[in-house]
């Protein structure tokens, strides 16, 4: 009996990352085209469909607006840049990024396999260079764990909050690779769960507020999600609202009971109604305060839930 040989089909290495990437959701990236970014390009350019390319006119534009865009989404920003200064233009894009708690994937070409070492033109060693900002650092080194590469970098963004970093050689994406060998674990991500409240604890904190003689809701970054609910609670608790500067644009600026934002970049009249709360409700800090008044006093309620007195 003689077997029937099923003939295996093939797929660019290139191909199969846009695939992963859309699996996770991403339909456009920023960038500047370049010689070693071309193979990432072509790929691209066959599923432009899919995917939009957003050209802008400075690598260090690209990563800033996939940062802006991982926060006012809250699914990963994706930018890419060419070997030498075009991947160290990312650099202030990366750093907003990771400041602010926000996942970003930055792919960055590099020259081939068989020329990488060799003092070519526009050549560094970059991987010491994003060991601060990123979470996730690698350089592929082989066309049939790209994909598994792109997968694993968008995942430790997620689980992160922070940045990935991928240097590509450029040979890799235009090489074959088997058809059915990349894959996206996208759907059996899931996003960590916080515990739920005590009811009590929260019951309590509420008739504190009540009870305070000018109580005020002061939120960060953390309450991204939770905008609407901001909004709720302060109608129902009658509590003005004031933000950090960076969880500004989380509740609209035309809501009556807005105050702002207070800290840096704050209006005097703000930081004057700070001064005179007796008492008031921190959500979900994530800033960081140099000093420490004197007449602080911090209580945690529950995980992310901090109540500060001022005595």
């Amino acid at each position: 009996m003689v077997m029937k040989q099923t003939k295996q089909t093939n797929i660019l290495a290139g191909a199969a990352v846009i695939k992963v990437l859309e699996a996770w959701g991403v339909d456009h990236l920023y960038g500047i085209p370049g010689g070693s970014i071309n193979s990432i390009m072509d790929a691209l350019s066959a599923e432009r469909d899919r995917i939009h390319y957003i050209q802008v006119r400075h690598e260090e534009v690209g990563a800033m607006a996939a940062a802006a865009d991982a926060k006012l989404t809250g699914k990963i920003g994706v930018c890419f840049g060419s070997a030498g200064p075009g991947g160290t233009h990312l650099m202030n894009g990366l750093y907003d990024a990771r400041e602010d708690h926000v996942p970003v994937l930055a792919l960055i070409g590099q020259f081939g396999t068989t020329g990488m070492n060799m003092d070519t033109f526009q050549e560094m060693n970059e991987n010491p260079i994003y060991a601060d900002v990123a979470d996730y650092n690698v350089t592929a080194v082989n066309a049939a764990t790209l994909p598994h590469v792109i997968d694993e970098a968008i995942r430790r963004a997620y689980a992160h909050q922070g940045v990935a970093v991928v240097q590509i050689p450029v040979d890799l994406p235009w090489q074959q690779i088997p058809a059915e060998d990349w894959y996206a674990s996208a759907n059996s991500y899931q996003t960590p769960l916080l515990p739920e409240p005590d009811v009590q604890a929260v019951t309590r904190l509420t008739q504190t507020l009540l009870a305070a003689e000018r109580p005020l809701i002061y939120y960060g970054i953390g309450a991204r999600k939770a905008g609407k609910e901001l909004e709720q609670l302060s109608k129902t608790l009658k509590i003005p609202l004031m933000s950090t500067y960076p969880a500004k644009g989380i509740v609209a600026d035309r809501y009556p009971a807005y105050l702002g934002s207070a800290n840096r970049v704050a209006q005097n009249r703000r930081m004057r109604h700070l001064r005179k709360l007796t008492l008031f409700y921190l959500l979900v800090i994530i800033i960081r305060l140099q000093k420490f008044p004197k007449r602080l006093k911090i209580r945690v309620i529950s995980y992310k839930l901090i109540l500060i007195q001022l005595s």
